[in-house]
Order: C-alpha cells, then structure tokens, then sequence
C-alpha cells in the first residue's frame, strides 16, 4: 500500500514539474526567429533525402544487383501515430 501511495505522489509531482515546464516558454515576436531556426533542419540534416529509394520492392531488386548493394527494406503494420 505504501509503494502505491509513492508511486503515486511520484507520478503527481512529475506531472506538476511538467505542466510547470510547458507553461515557461511562450512564443513572442521578439523570440520567434530563433526558434524557428532552432526547430528547421541544418543543411546537413536532411542528406537522406538525396538517397534515390524506391517504392516498388521489384525495382529495388533489381537496382541492388546491378550495383552490387544491400536492400533496406522498411514495412510497418498499423496506423503510422498508434491510432489502431
């Protein structure tokens, strides 16, 4: 009984700090510019994006043995946020 009732003071206090740290930042025009820049990706952050992939697994076959390259292969089963 004891460890629930600390667990469950623990888990108040977390999510007091939390809602505490949430309310500390407010988006003003004077600190907007740096934020957005802090929250776009760097030049170097997006090189995945030069990667030529392929959507059809037929045609990354035959391209990775051409070239003598491995295969990454991607797949998920639901909903992409856990909305199931």
């Amino acid at each position: 009984m004891f460890l629930r009732v600390t667990r469950l003071a623990l888990a108040a206090l977390c999510v007091g700090w939390l809602a505490m740290e949430a309310r500390a930042f407010e988006l003003t025009a004077d600190n907007y510019k740096p934020t957005r820049d802090f929250i776009l990706p760097k030049p170097g952050e997006e090189t995945w994006r030069d990667i030529p992939w392929r959507v059809v697994f037929w045609d990354a076959v035959i391209d990775a043995n051409k070239e003598d390259k491995p295969i990454l292969l991607y797949a998920m089963n639901g909903h992409p946020f856990g909305c199931t």
